[in-house]
């Protein structure tokens, strides 16, 4: 295929959640490109199309199908890192990060329409992809007596890489209503993470889970740049995933993305839409704990 025929189909995609297809055709929209990144991007782009048509015949979130994703996830990255494509843009156009945004909508998207068959979904209640979480809510008015006879009310939100979440409406009595999206599971993604970036995940996980109890907040990343004294165990992260397992620049060979690292975070997120969240009468009944 041309390079122009590539770009016809990814245009065919959902690029809200296509965010790796959707990064390639804003590059190629853009002007005035480098010799080396007009010499890549046919090059980039032709990858791709092998990548996500091959993701797009594959059905389900088996461990065997993630296995087979994962394979191919490592292909394209082997592909990106060894003709250093990293460096051929800069990192302000979010060419690397996107891959992995892409690719917890392609292992997830399956579950979710699962999930969404069980639950009837008819209204699609239930949405996927990067979005502006609730984290909580205030009141306010321009003065004293509009606080009093009228008080407004708003809403604080911050941006997922992805998430799992329900579009709702608040409104208090006369307040006008806002939409905003609660975060079911809420998912950041890194290329690594370092010590200043995971006490901002940190924070995040705190405004998260105060806005909605039962989401659960994870970072997944390629790799891990903070010291390992440092235990995040205090955190309200729910877990992080380092896909490499491994510390950033701490191996002369790049690790592979690990399929079972992927496959174990399917399963969590998986047990988490299926569990009852609140049961004290079975909990206290059955186990005696409570939480």
């Amino acid at each position: 295929m041309s390079s122009q025929e590539i770009i016809d189909f990814l245009n065919t995609l959902d690029l809200s959640v296509y965010k790796h297809a959707s990064n390639i055709i804003t590059k190629y929209k853009a002007k005035n490109h480098s010799p080396a990144q007009s010499k890549a991007l046919p090059l980039i782009a032709n990858e791709y199309y092998k990548f996500i048509t091959k993701n797009n015949a594959l059905i389900g979130y088996s461990d065997e199908i993630i296995v087979k994703r994962t394979e191919l996830l490592n292909n394209y990255y082997d592909f990106i890192n060894s003709n250093n494509y990293d460096n051929v843009f800069t990192s302000q156009g979010k060419f690397r990060p996107t891959i992995l945004e892409e690719f917890m909508y392609i292992i997830f998207k399956d579950l979710i329409n699962e999930v969404k068959d069980n639950l009837n979904d008819v209204d699609n209640n239930l949405k996927v992809g990067g979005s502006r979480a609730y984290t909580n809510l205030f009141f306010s008015g321009s003065n004293f007596h509009e606080f009093v006879n009228s008080p407004q009310i708003g809403i604080n939100q911050k941006d997922q890489d992805f998430a799992i979440y329900r579009p709702i409406d608040i409104s208090i009595g006369t307040s006008n209503a806002i939409r905003t999206n609660l975060p079911i599971v809420a998912i950041e993604n890194k290329t690594y993470i370092d010590k200043t970036m995971l006490e901002g995940a940190i924070a995040t996980a705190e405004k998260i889970k105060s806005g909605n109890p039962y989401s659960l907040f994870f970072i997944v990343a390629e790799n891990y740049d903070v010291d390992l004294k440092i235990d995040p165990i205090y955190s309200k992260i729910n877990q992080i995933y380092i896909l490499r397992k491994s510390k950033r620049g701490g191996n002369e060979i790049i690790q592979p993305i690990y399929s079972d690292v992927v496959i174990d975070l399917i399963k969590e997120v998986k047990y988490h839409l299926t569990r009852n969240w609140s049961d004290v009468s079975a909990k206290l009944t059955n186990t005696g704990k409570i939480l």
